[in-house]
């Protein structure tokens, strides 16, 4: 059933995609607002804060989907759709991606600068994508979309896909979804909200719960860039990021960012540094012990594409072999 309700949610979200103002995406951004402004005495009641949306929503949804099943197996399936069709989905970044596709192949560099622009802000991205955003090259605009669209295909499609098979029922797409939101609500807003200490904490909170969420999702994502893509260089690059700083906070992105990199041949700016860096050479760090990778193009922008759809067929394989293996046990 997990492999079919996957199967079912990934078609309907291609042929009628979730509006990203959706009333249950609404409804909980409200809700990560009220929480952020509460104010907290101590690190422990952001944590419980933050186990009490992710953890307490990931139980909720299991057992409506326990429910469910008593009811009629087939309700179980479709409240799994549902869930699936909420949390996962390539649509609601792809759109931005294909834009700026589009306007580099015309060369419309401006058009293709304000796309990025509009998608810099949604996504609340470092000081080097909005550096291209504002005046970058056809190259360097290229370069951070295919950086912002492996980055999302991590958290809207890969991570969920992940959890939903690893935690049983929706438990695992609901709570890798929720903790996402609260990393896009907490962390990457802390500009909305008032400078204080307790700002500060629900910030942490989500970033490190993050990164603790994702660290196995994105090895595996890493994993499979590598096996269908160029696996010597995928490889090498993961390796030369991880020694860079293998504890840092943006741990999550670096390794999926320098896979999808060395895997598509292609050199991406991967991030060093919370808030971005001073220049780009500096987040492109020092790469003597790095493969040589081209310079992204318009039609790097077509490799991505490629890779990313290679890599959802690796996992849906890897799912089907997953339970194939469970049932023949």
């Amino acid at each position: 059933m997990t492999l079919i309700s996957l199967l079912i949610a990934l078609l309907l979200e291609q042929v009628r995609p979730i509006r990203p103002n959706n009333p249950i995406q609404a409804w909980l951004d409200r809700k990560i607002r009220q929480v952020r402004a509460m104010e907290v005495d101590s690190p422990s009641s952001a944590w419980m804060a933050w186990a009490t949306m992710v953890v307490g929503g990931a139980l909720a949804a299991l057992v409506l989907a326990k429910v469910l099943y008593l009811m009629h197996p087939l309700l179980e399936l479709a409240f799994m759709v549902g869930v699936l069709y909420l949390t996962l989905g390539f649509r609601q970044f792809s759109h931005w991606f294909s834009e700026i596709q589009v306007a580099l192949r015309a060369d419309d560099v401006v058009t293709a600068r304000q796309t990025l622009q509009r998608w810099v802000d949604e996504a609340h991205a470092d000081a080097v994508a909005r550096a291209a955003a504002e005046q970058g090259d056809a190259s360097s605009i290229a370069r951070e979309s295919i950086r912002l669209a492996l980055v999302a295909a991590q958290r809207h499609v890969f991570g969920v896909i992940f959890w939903f098979v690893v935690l049983p029922g929706p438990a695992g797409a609901v709570g890798y979804w929720l903790s996402v939101q609260l990393l896009k609500g907490w962390a990457t807003h802390r500009e909305e909200a008032p400078s204080t200490g307790e700002v500060d904490r629900f910030a942490m909170v989500s970033s490190t719960a993050y990164r603790w969420v994702d660290w196995a999702p994105v090895r595996v994502t890493a994993c499979i860039f590598a096996v269908v893509g160029n696996f010597e260089d995928s490889v090498s690059m993961w390796r030369s990021r991880a020694a860079v700083s293998p504890a840092h906070v943006n741990d999550t992105d670096r390794v999926l960012v320098a896979s999808g990199a060395g895997a598509m041949g292609v050199r991406l700016s991967v991030p060093d540094a919370l808030e971005g860096s001073d220049g780009l050479e500096e987040v492109l760090g020092n790469q003597s012990a790095e493969p040589d990778l081209r310079e992204a193009s318009a039609a790097s922008l077509d490799t991505a594409v490629g890779l990313v759809w290679r890599a959802v067929i690796m996992w849906c394989f890897m799912v089907l072999l997953f339970y194939l293996g469970r049932w023949f046990s």
